[in-house]
């Protein structure tokens, strides 16, 4: 849907899918809102900030944006630890390699050669939502790996993200559990990455148009390999440069909460002078800072099975017509 046919109908289409007004020249990368404190769980949502264009077009260039009708999310939460990367991070933010096998020696509850299940991912629906529609991504396992959101057809009818009139910002909540950070660890944040796809267009006809999707992750795989739809469009160097996720950062709470009135007082887990086997934390030359960031994304074989919107019933995806290729 292009255009609405009355101020009235937007108006009451932005309130059911609750958008908010955004500037021409704020458009930005989908994100995620909030930062989370370890040991805290609550709700967050991703950030929708602009429709689909091109990287012909530079972010922030004002120019026409596609409606977005749909999205998809796939999170690092798999059991199979196989299925997701976890890097440390050097004081750039650069990942080094090889990769963690795992985060068993730096979150609470993660056992060795088992995935980081501690995310605790949840849904939220009704009110808040970007779209009325929206389909779990759920493994073997029972876990929610995932959501796909929708814009009609059925079995609900809701607005697109609105572009063509004034650009929106939508919001896509979802829930995250308590994770606690291990006292002997060195890590002082785990960087949640998760992989995003914004879809604009529908339907065999469109899969070879660059505003089609926007796809937010720091590479390209097999399924997802066109550049133009990328944050970019030429491939990050992973040796030399922090790539783009929509991230949520869980920071370890070094100083401790104090207690009040509705809850008690939470101690300090301080990154501690040596890890578990003896080995210095490392302490930034500039900061001061002691400790190092971790990051863990989604596997590529992951994205490329649980990003796209499938066809198929509830509840492994939307019925109706593919949206993807």
């Amino acid at each position: 849907m292009k255009e609405f046919k009355s101020v009235k109908k937007l108006a009451l289409y932005s309130v059911a899918t609750v958008l908010c007004v955004a500037g021409q020249s704020a458009f930005a990368h989908t994100g995620i809102r909030d930062k989370v404190t370890e040991g805290v769980s609550g709700y967050n949502a991703f950030t929708i900030g602009h429709g689909c264009s091109t990287n012909a077009v530079a972010e922030g260039t004002p120019t026409a944006h596609e409606n977005v009708i749909a999205m998809s999310a796939v999170f690092p939460n798999a059991a199979d630890p196989s299925l997701a990367k976890v890097y440390q991070l050097d004081a750039k933010g650069i990942q080094i390699e090889p990769a963690l096998a795992d985060l068993s020696d730096h979150i609470v509850g993660v056992t060795p050669g088992v995935g980081f299940t501690k995310l605790g991912v949840g849904l939220v629906t009704g009110g808040g939502t970007l779209f009325a529609n929206i389909i779990p991504t759920i493994d073997a396992t029972g876990a929610i790996r995932g959501y796909h959101t929708w814009a009609g057809p059925k079995p609900f009818v809701s607005a697109p993200l609105e572009e063509s009139i004034v650009s929106t910002t939508g919001l896509s909540p979802f829930k995250y559990g308590s994770v606690q950070f291990n006292p002997k660890s060195c890590a002082k944040s785990l960087k949640v990455r998760v992989a995003v796809a914004n879809w604009c267009r529908q339907g065999p006809a469109s899969k070879k148009l660059a505003d089609r999707l926007d796809v937010w992750m720091g590479h390209t795989t097999a399924v997802f390999k066109d550049q133009a739809t990328m944050p970019r469009d030429i491939p990050y160097n992973a040796a030399t440069e922090a790539p783009f996720w929509p991230t949520m950062t869980i920071y370890r709470n070094t100083t401790g909460t104090p207690a009040t009135a509705t809850a008690a007082a939470v101690a300090a887990n301080p990154v501690p002078d040596t890890d578990a086997n003896g080995v210095a934390c490392p302490v930034d030359a500039v900061t001061g800072v002691k400790g190092f960031d971790l990051a863990i994304e989604p596997a590529d074989a992951d994205i490329d099975a649980n990003l796209p919107i499938p066809n198929a019933p509830y509840p492994m995806g939307a019925p109706g017509a593919k949206y993807f290729p």
